[in-house]
């Protein structure tokens, strides 16, 4: 409108009359605390806790988690390069004309859930499933979630934490960590801006370490 009032096609613009509404406060975002993590780790049977690990300390996608094939496990590292989007196998979520697929790390203590949990596993050819169903095809999230991580984080108080969390979870730690911004969301598979502005999240303690080394570099030297 204002385009075609400075082109002389209106003589006024009435958009200006209009009146946009607030819009609805989200809810409080949430993360884990390190020792809520240890009492979810402690909680949890092998399958769930090394799901667990995969999406809190390697910041995966429970997508791309459940679409993890054998054959795309190395030596410390993870080749992800497919995810389960609506019972369908396609490529990871990601930027328009950007190469989705990426190596995610993997922690010395995932590594070791991972031993443990090859070995059960009945097909173990490189194209089966890490985290098969009784069919041999990709878990679904819902029912993982809801059968076998929900109940046992909610009795321990934690049935919050989501996988959204976890993921949050991530970002958040990884920054107090001094995690390099740019290696941690090359990680989780997105952007650094979303990364930073989207994901990660500041506890009170970073707050009160970043005024008291403003006031140091400002008021005391």
């Amino acid at each position: 409108m204002k385009t075609a009032t400075s082109d002389g096609l209106i003589e006024s613009n009435p958009a200006t009359g209009l009146f946009t509404p607030s819009s609805k406060e989200g809810g409080e975002k949430l993360c884990l605390s390190t020792a809520e993590i240890r009492r979810a780790l402690s909680e949890l049977d092998l399958r769930e806790r090394l799901i667990f690990r995969l999406a809190v300390l390697g910041g995966m996608r429970p997508d791309e988690i459940l679409a993890i094939r054998l054959g795309n496990i190395r030596k410390d590292s993870i080749l992800i390069d497919q995810r389960v989007y609506k019972g369908n196998i396609d490529t990871p979520k990601g930027r328009k004309g950007k190469r989705t697929s990426r190596t995610m790390a993997l922690s010395a203590d995932t590594l070791a859930d991972l031993a443990e949990w090859l070995p059960s596993l009945l097909d173990q050819s490189p194209e089966a499933y890490l985290f098969p169903s009784e069919r041999q095809t990709p878990m679904s999230k819902d029912n993982l979630w809801r059968r076998n991580m929900l109940p046992r984080l909610q009795s321990i108080g934690l049935g919050w934490a989501t996988f959204q969390v976890m993921r949050r979870t991530n970002a958040s730690l990884s920054r107090k960590a001094k995690v390099d911004d740019k290696v941690a969301a090359d990680q989780r598979g997105h952007g650094l801006g979303v990364s930073l502005e989207v994901y990660s999240l500041s506890d009170l303690e970073q707050k009160i370490e970043a005024v008291n080394r403003l006031e140091a570099e400002v008021v005391k030297k």
